[in-house]
C-alpha cells in the first residue's frame, strides 16, 4: 500500500531529528530560546512570494519578506543586547554572542512567514487592485510573538525603527480571549506566549476608511502534531531535552516552508483554490466544434426550407 503523504513527511521529519540530534548536543549552548531564529535550522527553500505594495505619503513602496524578515532581526538583536548589557556584559563581548547566536539567521521564521502571506491575502481581498495607503490599513493580531508583531509592524509601520514611514496605519492586538495588549514591546509579549493554539494564527485586516475587512485563519493540517506544546517548551520554558529542540527544529522548519511555498487556499481557511482556465489547444477546439455545429445547423435549416 502507497504510503500517505502525511506519513512520508512524518517518516522524513523523524530522519532529519536523528541526523540533528548530535549536533544539538553539540551546539547545546545555543539552543536556548531565541525568538528570532532557530538556533541550527536550516536556511528556507527557494520560493517566490509577491512583495506588498503601499502607498505611504505618495510614495509607493514594495515590501518583501525578506525586508521583514531583516528587520525582525535588527530587533531581535536590540533585544538580545540590551538583555546582556543588563548582565554586565562588555560591548565586546555583546557583539560576539550575538554574531554566534544569529549566525546565518534570515528573521524568516514560521510566525513572521505567516504574518508576511496574511497580510498580503487580506490586504488583497479588500483593495483588490487598488494600492491602499498605509495610513488606511488598520490590522488586528491575535499571535503575541515577536515575529507575527513585527512584521506586523514594520507593514503598518507602527514599529520602533520601521523604516520609509509618513503616514503610519494602525496596528492592534486582541488575544483569542479577548485580551486587548497595547504593549507591544518583546518582554511583554514574552509574557502572552503561553498555550498558544490554532486560533492565534489569525489576523483580521481593515480599511479605516470604508470599514471593510478580512479575516485570515491558518488551517490546522499545516502544522505537525504537538507543535504548538513543543515549541512552548523550546520557545518559551526553556525546559526541552536536546532531543526535543531537535524534533521541534524539524516542526518549526516544516511550518516556515509551507506559509514560503504552499498557495492560499492550502495554508488559510475559507480559500478555494481558482479553477485551471483551459488550454489555448482546448479552447480552439472548442470554438472551432462550436462553430461546425451552427454551421451545420444553418445548412441544415436551409435544406429543410427548401
Amino acid at each position: 500500500m502507497k504510503p500517505s503523504s502525511c506519513t512520508v513527511k512524518r517518516v522524513l521529519r523523524n530522519v532529519g531529528v536523528v541526523i540533528v540530534l548530535l549536533a544539538s548536543v553539540l551546539t547545546l549552548p545555543l539552543a536556548a530560546p531565541v525568538e528570532a531564529h532557530m538556533p541550527g535550522a536550516n536556511p528556507p527553500p527557494e520560493f517566490e512570494l509577491e512583495p506588498i505594495v503601499i502607498s505611504d505619503g505618495g510614495m509607493q513602496i514594495e515590501i518583501t519578506i525578506e525586508d521583514v524578515g531583516n528587520y525582525h532581526n535588527d530587533c531581535m538583536k536590540e533585544f538580545k543586547a540590551e538583555m546582556l548589557r543588563k548582565k554586565g556584559k562588555t560591548d565586546e563581548e555583546i557583539a560576539k554572542i550575538i554574531e554566534q547566536e544569529f549566525a546565518g539567521a534570515t528573521g524568516i521564521c514560521p510566525c513572521s512567514s505567516f504574518a508576511f502571506r496574511a497580510a498580503s491575502l487580506g490586504i488583497a481581498r479588500v483593495w483588490g487592485d487598488e494600492i491602499p495607503e498605509r495610513s488606511d490599513i488598520k490590522i488586528i493580531t491575535r499571535r503575541p510573538t515577536p515575529g507575527a508583531t513585527q512584521c506586523l509592524q514594520y507593514i503598518t509601520g507602527t514599529g520602533p525603527k520601521a523604516p520609509n514611514v509618513t503616514s503610519k496605519g494602525e496596528l492592534q492586538m486582541i488575544l483569542a480571549d479577548g485580551t486587548e495588549v497595547t504593549d507591544l514591546s518583546v518582554p511583554s509579549l514574552k509574557k502572552h506566549m503561553k498555550n498558544m493554539g490554532i486560533e492565534t494564527w489569525n489576523i483580521i485586516v481593515i480599511r479605516k476608511s470604508t470599514g471593510e475587512e478580512f479575516e485570515v485563519q491558518a488551517v490546522e493540517d499545516i502544522f505537525p502534531e504537538g507543535f504548538a506544546e513543543l515549541r512552548e517548551k523550546v520557545k518559551v520554558k526553556g525546559t526541552a531535552t536536546p532531543a526535543e529542540i531537535a524534533e521541534f527544529r524539524a516542526m518549526w522548519e516544516e511550518v516556515r516552508d509551507a506559509f514560503l511555498t504552499q498557495p492560499d487556499w492550502v495554508l488559510f481557511a475559507g480559500i478555494e483554490e481558482p479553477e485551471e482556465p483551459l488550454p489555448t489547444a482546448a479552447i480552439a477546439f472548442t470554438g472551432a466544434l462550436i462553430f461546425a455545429v451552427i454551421v451545420d445547423f444553418v445548412y441544415s435549416a436551409r435544406g429543410k426550407r427548401r
